[in-house]
């Protein structure tokens, strides 16, 4: 492959070096909020109920899409770099060095724990969606029940006025 190194060969492998680093990262940050929702979720099946507030909600919601965009827009790692694109020579030591590091079977390792955080914000999403439509169907049917014991009140008022 790589008989003598100069400045490309130092570039393309620097170039997958780096993109692995950066996957390693990404999959720490990953296997945190993984943590994160395995520990919520342990915790529902113990109690029964999510206690949550919707803000650490979102801010979980904002670190799985950041980390995901970050993965993708900066790591480029469908990307070639230049040097690959030009010289058959890099492309083939780009290639290798990217099996040889599996980089391919990391992000789809990385993208399937970025499905389970997704999942499982969308879940805990409709878990508060639903805590929060139960909250006001009860302040409506309150509020019709209210409506009514004015009226009784005020048609019991009425016949007493009329009576007398």
């Amino acid at each position: 492959m790589l008989q003598y190194l100069n400045i490309d060969g130092i570039r393309t492998i620097g170039s997958v070096l780096g993109q692995s680093i950066a996957l390693d990262y990404y999959v720490r940050q990953v296997d945190g909020m993984v943590a994160e929702f395995t520990d919520i979720n342990r915790g529902m099946e113990k109690t029964g109920t999510f206690e949550m507030e919707r803000k650490k909600l979102f801010q979980l919601v904002g670190k799985a899409n950041s980390n995901l965009a970050d993965v993708i827009l900066k790591l480029g790692l469908f990307e070639r770099s230049d040097i690959a694109w030009k010289n058959a020579k890099y492309a083939q030591i780009w290639e290798y060095l990217r099996d040889e590091f599996e980089l391919t079977q990391r992000f789809a390792s990385l993208d399937f724990k970025l499905k389970f955080v997704e999942h499982n914000i969308r879940f805990l999403q409709e878990i508060l969606q639903n805590r929060k439509s139960d909250f006001l169907e009860w302040l409506i049917i309150i509020l019709i029940g209210a409506e009514i014991l004015i009226s009784v009140y005020d048609i019991l008022t009425r016949s007493a006025i009329t009576k007398l």
